[in-house]
């Protein structure tokens, strides 16, 4: 019988070839509606500290640099992972932020600013698939289900934000009991509530 995680692993497998088999004209253009989608969410106008992954062009992952530009022009604290000794760690996001790129790694700021905060109003999650009850299919190394555990652990809840195109979704997830769900995800298409979903 197939396990959960093999069942995973066959899924973001399939998911992922068919991400990056995205034209790069075909990726900017669905994922600049993915966030002007994002910006309209009504719960980021109250916002105060945002956390948001720096999109991976060569895995075609929805374009997030506009996103957290906006965000941080507009006055919002914002961060973004760093992930050092197989940990994630918390980094400043400044309004022009540089990076260093890598071809096969997330970008890491430049200057890297490490920060201690953890009271996050919203957390944007990446992720190879979902599902419409906040089912989410990662990428196999738990970074943000331990994450999520600490802020859970200290208290703190963010809503978590998956960004997907719409082929990303299916029908069901396999969950662990370690998973966190989403709460809402954003396509080019709709945004998606699946706390109401999972009622």
């Amino acid at each position: 019988m197939e396990s959960v995680m093999e069942s995973k692993a066959e899924l973001r497998k399939k998911l992922l070839a068919r991400r990056r088999a995205l034209t790069r004209e075909q990726w900017l253009a669905e994922s600049d509606k993915i966030q002007a989608r994002a910006v309209s969410l009504p719960l980021l106008r109250e916002a105060e500290r945002i956390h948001c992954y720096v999109s991976m062009e060569h895995d075609r992952e929805e374009r997030t640099l506009e996103l957290l530009e906006m965000l941080a022009l507009d006055g919002k604290a914002v961060y973004m992972p760093y992930i050092e000794d197989g940990c994630m760690k918390v980094a400043v996001y400044h309004p022009g932020q540089q990076f260093r790129i890598s071809p096969t790694a997330p970008a890491t700021p430049d200057p890297l600013v490490l920060s201690q905060e953890e009271r996050f109003d919203a957390v944007f999650v990446p992720l190879a698939g979902f599902d419409r009850k906040g089912g989410r299919i990662g990428f196999g190394k738990g970074w943000y289900d331990r994450f999520f555990s600490r802020l859970s652990e200290r208290g703190f809840r963010p809503v978590k934000i998956g960004l997907a195109f719409s082929f990303q979704e299916v029908p069901s997830v396999p969950c662990d009991p370690w998973d966190e769900p989403l709460d809402l995800v954003v396509t080019e298409n709709e945004i998606i509530n699946c706390q109401q979903n999972s009622r």
